[in-house]
């Protein structure tokens, strides 16, 4: 809930978004962090470069520092070349291929619909810092790219295949793995995967901890399988 009302208020700008996207850049769960710092890149207003700095020094998440990190190049970016929302790190000229998120799921048991959201967010961030890749919100979107820039439509499905723990002594270890698909035209055009590990110390870890090394687990497994895979999707996209 706290996720969808970030993104909408980025959407609708109501009165007094600005601080309620700031406050909610401090939330104990990553996604939302992840929400607001994107909502207020979508908001345009320069003003929240000061708060999304500060986030970055004291943000642990890779995916959150990813998304904070695209949302303060598209509010500097803004004054001279504004952007689209759904479009924070290509220029036209540079696009190769757009990506659309596809049906991305959960397949490890693990926290069900919730870690799925982890799953969806985690690959719109790390997709949005590949060069040459333009990132769709939704296939409407992605379709109204294309066509103005003339280039393809890749569709990235993805999926938590594993996620794991084994207590190593007085360390935590949760192993999470993901697997993509490529598809153009509803037909396949190759997969990316990757896995990640994550640690956590001490005998009793609280259901808050618990739950940050299990989405940073899946957020480096998204970051391993997403690493340099531009040449991929544009290979992909001929």
């Amino acid at each position: 809930m706290r996720v969808n009302a970030a993104l909408l208020i980025g959407r609708v700008r109501p009165a007094g978004a600005l601080e309620a996207l700031e406050r909610a850049l401090d939330d104990g769960h990553p996604t939302v962090r992840a929400a607001a710092a994107e909502a207020l890149g979508a908001l345009g207003d320069p003003l929240a470069l000061p708060a999304l700095e500060r986030r970055l020094i004291e943000e642990s998440s890779p995916s959150v520092r990813a998304q904070i990190n695209a949302s303060v190049d598209e509010l500097r970016a803004g004054a001279s070349a504004p952007q689209p929302a759904d479009d924070a790190t290509s220029s036209a000229a540079d696009v190769r291929c757009v990506l659309a998120m596809g049906t991305m799921r959960n397949a490890s048991g693990v926290r069900g619909e919730d870690l799925r959201r982890v799953l969806t967010e985690a690959a719109r961030n790390r997709a949005r810092v590949l060069r040459g890749i333009a990132v769709a919100q939704d296939e409407a979107s992605s379709l109204r790219q294309a066509a103005a820039r003339h280039v393809p439509v890749i569709t990235l499905d993805g999926n938590v295949t594993r996620l794991t723990e084994a207590r190593v002594g007085t360390s935590l270890q949760v192993h999470a793995a993901v697997e993509f698909t490529l598809t153009r035209d509803r037909t396949l055009r190759g997969t990316v995967s990757g896995a990640a590990t994550t640690f956590g110390t001490g005998t009793v870890i609280s259901d808050e901890g618990h739950r940050h090394l299990q989405d940073d687990a899946v957020d480096g497994a998204v970051e391993s399988a997403l690493r340099g895979a531009e040449q991929r999707l544009i290979v992909a996209a001929l």
